[in-house]
C-alpha cells in the first residue's frame, strides 16, 4: 500500500485491536486509524458521541494513538464521562522537560498517559507516565529491560506474532498484549477440549436437523463440563437473560433454536473447568460473527442470510482452536454450500464479507477502502458494523 487511492471516501478506516492481559482477558481496545486517513479529535469525537463507542467498550479501557497531543487537548477536551481512555503518545513528548506541563494537563483531564517507544538511555520519564507500548513484531529489544522495571506499567507489547513470542513478553515483564498470537495453532489444546468439543459439534449437528430436545438433553448429559458450560453461558448477563436456568428443557425453550444453536458455537471457543486462563479465540470469534452480521444486515441481506454470515464467522476459527483441518471440521455439520464457500475458499457475497473482517483485525494484511467498495459497504457503514461487533464480544469478553 504504497499510494492512497484517489477515490478514497473522506471517511477514514477505523481499526479495533483487542489488547489482553497475561490470563488472555481483554483489558483495552486500541484505536487505530488507517495512516492514510486522517487522524484528528474530530473522529475520535464523532466516534464516541455519534457511534457509540463508549457504550462499546463496556467497561474496557480504550487506547488512542495521538501523535500531537497540543491538538488534541485544544479539541477534543476532557475524556467523556464514565471512559477510561489512554493516550499513546510519541515517546519524546514523555521525556520532553518542556513538555510536561501538557502531560501533566492531560492527566488532570483523566487520561491516562503511554509512552510509545523507548527513549534513549539517560532520558527522564515525566512523572505522569508510567508505562510504554513496544512494537514486539521483531522480538523484545535488549535495551527495554530497564524501563520494563523501573517504570510502574502496566507495558504493552504490540503486534506480538505468535504464542512463543507471547510468552517471551510476559516473562519479561510486559502485562498488556496485542496483536495475532491467538490466531495461531496451540499446542494446548487437550484430549479431554478436543472429547468436550466433539460432542458440541455433535450438537450443532442435532440442532441443524431439527432434533428433539430429549435427543439434545442426552448428548448433553454425557458430558458435566460441557453442562455446565452451557448452563454458565445461558444464565449470562451478556446474553440478556435473568432468569435462573433449572434444565435442560428449559434452556432450549427459552432460548428457540437459533438462539440455541448461536450459543452452542460460541460455546466451542469458551473456557473449560480447571482452565487457568480464558480462551483468546472466544472473544475474537464472537467479535468476527457479529461483524458478519451487522455488514450483512448493511447490505440487505435477509434474516436466513444474517444467520449464515454469523455462522461463517464464528466457524472461521474452527480450524485454529481444534488444530486440525478446518473441511474435517464442518464436513459432518452439512452447512448450505455457500457457508462452506465462504470458509474454506472465500468465494461468494459471505466469503467477500469474510475476507473484509479478517483485514479489519489490523494484522498483517491491512483492510483497504477497496475493500469495502468490492463488498459493497460503505466507510461509515463499516465502522458502524465494527463498533456494534466489538459491544457485543466486549461483553462476552467479560462473561467468558
Amino acid at each position: 500500500m504504497a499510494v492512497q487511492d484517489k477515490s478514497t471516501p473522506s471517511f477514514p478506516l477505523v481499526f479495533l485491536q483487542p489488547v489482553a492481559d497475561v490470563h488472555y482477558l481483554w483489558t483495552a481496545l486500541s484505536l487505530h486509524v488507517s495512516p492514510f486517513d486522517e487522524n484528528g479529535c474530530d473522529l475520535f469525537s464523532r466516534l464516541f458521541n455519534e457511534f457509540g463507542l463508549g457504550e462499546a467498550l463496556n467497561g474496557l479501557a480504550c487506547i488512542l494513538t495521538v501523535p500531537n497531543p497540543e491538538r488534541f487537548v485544544g479539541e477534543f477536551g476532557a475524556p467523556p464521562k464514565d471512559t477510561n481512555l489512554i493516550l499513546r503518545i510519541p515517546v519524546e513528548y514523555c521525556v520532553d522537560a518542556a513538555r510536561h506541563p501538557l502531560l501533566e494537563r492531560l492527566n488532570k483531564l483523566g487520561y491516562g498517559l503511554i509512552a510509545d517507544g523507548l527513549p534513549s538511555r539517560l532520558a527522564l520519564f515525566s512523572e505522569y507516565v508510567e508505562s510504554i507500548s513496544l512494537d514486539c513484531s521483531a522480538g523484545i529489544q535488549p535495551e527495554a529491560a530497564s524501563w520494563l522495571t523501573s517504570l510502574r506499567g502496566p507495558h504493552i507489547a504490540e503486534n506480538v506474532p505468535d504464542p512463543v513470542l507471547f510468552d517471551a513478553c510476559r516473562a519479561e515483564g510486559f502485562r498488556w498484549f496485542s496483536g495475532e498470537y491467538p490466531l495461531l495453532p496451540s499446542s494446548a489444546v487437550t484430549q479431554k477440549d478436543a472429547i468436550s468439543r466433539g460432542r458440541l459439534l455433535k450438537l450443532l449437528e442435532l440442532v441443524s436437523h431439527d432434533a428433539d430436545a430429549p435427543e439434545l438433553e442426552a448428548l448433553l448429559k454425557q458430558d458435566p463440563a460441557l453442562s455446565y458450560q452451557l448452563f454458565k453461558l445461558v444464565s449470562s448477563a451478556a446474553f440478556g437473560f435473568s432468569a435462573h436456568i433449572t434444565n435442560f428443557t428449559q434452556a432450549i425453550n427459552l432460548l428457540g433454536r437459533r438462539q440455541l444453536q448461536r450459543w452452542l458455537q460460541l460455546l466451542l471457543y469458551a473456557r473449560f473447568p480447571g482452565d487457568e486462563s480464558a480462551n483468546p479465540l472466544l472473544p475474537r470469534a464472537a467479535a468476527r460473527a457479529a461483524m458478519m452480521e451487522a455488514l450483512c444486515q448493511q447490505m440487505d441481506g435477509d434474516r436466513d442470510e444474517q444467520d449464515r454470515a454469523f455462522i461463517v464467522g464464528m466457524f472461521s476459527l474452527l480450524d485454529v482452536l481444534l488444530a486440525m483441518p478446518l473441511r474435517l471440521i464442518i464436513e459432518p455439520l452439512k452447512l448450505p454450500q455457500d457457508i462452506v464457500d465462504a470458509l474454506m475458499q472465500r468465494r461468494g457475497r459471505l466469503g467477500r464479507l469474510l475476507d473484509v473482517v479478517e483485514r479489519a483485525e489490523y494484522g498483517r494484511i491491512p483492510l483497504r477502502h477497496t475493500d469495502l467498495v468490492s463488498a459493497g459497504i460503505t466507510a461509515e457503514g463499516y465502522c458502524r458494523g465494527l463498533i456494534q461487533a466489538y459491544r457485543w464480544a466486549s461483553k462476552v469478553s467479560h462473561e467468558a
